[in-house]
């Protein structure tokens, strides 16, 4: 657990954190995955920068899909749907996202340390 320290010296304060033991301590087929988890696979930071970059990679995917798509079945979509959809597509292909990067230097091998990781949460979870 995080704990928000302030600690004062006159005018002057420093704002930090302090990670604490949680008070209960969690024995749950849960709790001991989770903990595995962290302490094989990945942290809580890392598991979120996973998912963006899974994230990222499956625009990039639907994206790709959607550019070859004939007009014709685009023209389905309601209006405001196809707006907000090219809008979005039009937006992401301008940004440079992490996984971008790392794609461009790693290629597969970043679809492959992603699947591992999320492969070998299955393992433990079972």
């Amino acid at each position: 657990m995080l704990e928000k320290k302030i600690l004062k010296k006159g005018a002057l304060h420093k704002v930090g954190v302090q990670e604490t033991l949680n008070k209960e301590i969690k024995t749950e087929k849960k709790y001991l995955n989770r903990k595995k988890i962290q302490d094989e696979v990945f942290d809580d930071s890392d598991s979120i920068a996973d998912n963006a970059k899974m994230i990222s990679l499956l625009l990039t995917v639907i994206s790709r899909m959607y550019d070859i798509m004939p007009i014709e079945q685009k023209n389905l979509l309601k209006a405001d749907d196809k707006v907000m959809i090219e809008y979005a597509f039009d937006k992401f292909r301008t940004t440079n996202t992490r996984a971008d990067t790392l794609y461009a230097q790693k290629g597969n091998s970043l679809i492959d340390t992603l699947m591992k990781r999320q492969s070998d949460i299955n393992l433990i979870i079972g």
